[in-house]
């Protein structure tokens, strides 16, 4: 048996901003394995349930890697690198930074995530409200966290910024301003890494650096990869998730009174906030290697999967009440940082933002709440990959 002939247009609509589209949890309960038209014109088959969710990300059988036959022609517009390899590389790749990002590292950075934020909300108070939450704490908190680990010069914030948002794009931009983005970052990241060599300090990209000089499996090539993704991905996707969190506190009015009356519930209100709102709409793409059944459905070798992280997390067969958001949720093993091999790099830094931010901003601003309709609100860029607000307006 095979999937139902019908292919529907992806990414779907939205009904409320927050929440994820009707259409996966239709699809949810009468196609297992459904048939997808993809924005670039490529078809494909989306799997929505936790357990098939957690079975594409992990199996061998389906790739991350981009050059393969069947992969949506977004891919042309990639680069090799940690997100887009199998093992050996990836593991290579990997265990070369994955040390910096383990919780215990990740904690020390309280102190400095704190004094970051202080400064942001202090900013945004002493200009009074109304303020916009995107581009007063969602935007320039996680970008200056990822550059101070990097040791890229905040001077160079607003340049790197519009580079990167042009590069999570599928069809904001054109493939010629794409090629000139990453062109002009991977440029940037060169001359950076040059400068480091010369004058290394105490950052990550000068600890990578030193490691090249001094192993042979290890290129100023694979340096700038390394820099590059965790650049990217520890800047839109933080970003994205705070400003998806915010807005749903905001939206529960009564939860946010309970986050602010109970902190101590502060960690599992970041899992069920990630579970409840991911940042864009949480479709991890992968390539089969070989042929594979899925319930009834047998996808051929060579074809575009997407496997739905935020539908999964929606998935009444694995969480008592999805639809509703509970603060001290615990067996909340949710996808939105991903599962297998490939789960996100940064989870611990992700989670300590979320925090450090959440709680700060709930702490200065007890009456915080919602200054626009959440009907009128609009994403950042329709075409991306990680589609964010473009203003969150509140008022306190």
């Amino acid at each position: 048996m095979v999937a139902s002939e019908t292919r529907h247009p992806y990414p779907f609509d939205r009904t409320v901003p927050t929440e994820i589209p009707p259409l996966y949890e239709e699809l949810r309960e009468t196609e297992r394995v459904a048939r997808i038209t993809m924005a670039t014109g490529d078809p494909g088959f989306l799997v929505t349930r936790y357990e098939d969710v957690r079975f594409v990300l992990s199996d061998p059988r389906f790739s991350v890697r981009q050059d393969l036959p069947g992969a949506p022609r977004l891919t042309e517009m990639t680069f090799e690198s940690v997100m887009t390899t199998d093992p050996p590389v990836h593991t290579r790749l990997r265990r070369l930074v994955s040390r910096d990002f383990t919780s215990r590292r990740v904690e020390r950075m309280r102190p400095r995530l704190e004094e970051i934020v202080d400064g942001l909300l202090q900013t945004m108070e002493d200009q009074g409200p109304p303020a916009d939450i995107v581009e007063s704490l969602a935007v320039p908190f996680p970008i200056t966290v990822i550059c101070e680990l990097l040791g890229v010069p905040l001077d160079d914030v607003t340049r790197f910024r519009g580079w990167a948002d042009t590069m999570v794009s599928l069809t904001g931009y054109s493939m010629e301003d794409w090629s000139a983005a990453r062109d002009s970052l991977q440029d940037y990241l060169d001359g950076l890494i040059v400068a480091k060599r010369k004058e290394p300090g105490e950052d990550l990209l000068s600890a990578l650096v030193a490691t090249a000089d001094r192993e042979d499996d290890l290129t100023d090539r694979d340096v700038r990869s390394l820099s590059l993704i965790l650049l990217l991905a520890g800047y839109e996707p933080a970003s994205n998730q705070l400003g998806s969190s915010v807005l749903t506190l905001l939206r529960f009015p009564g939860r946010l009174t309970e986050l602010r009356q109970r902190p101590e519930l502060l960690p599992s209100a970041v899992e069920e906030l990630m579970r409840y709102a991911p940042a864009g709409d949480g479709a991890l793409f992968r390539v089969t290697l070989d042929e594979v059944t899925i319930g009834d459905t047998r996808i051929p070798a060579g074809s575009a999967v997407l496997a739905s992280t935020q539908a999964a997390n929606w998935d009444p067969r694995r969480f008592e009440d999805p639809r509703g958001l509970v603060l001290d949720r615990t067996d909340n093993q949710h996808t939105a940082l991903g599962h297998g091999i490939h789960f996100c790099l940064g989870a611990a830094l992700a989670r300590l933002e979320l925090q450090v931010a959440i709680g700060a901003l709930l702490r200065r601003f007890p009456r915080i709440r919602l200054a626009a309709d959440v009907a009128d609100l609009r994403w950042s860029s329709p075409g991306s990959m990680l589609s964010g607000f473009s203003e969150i307006p509140v008022t306190w």
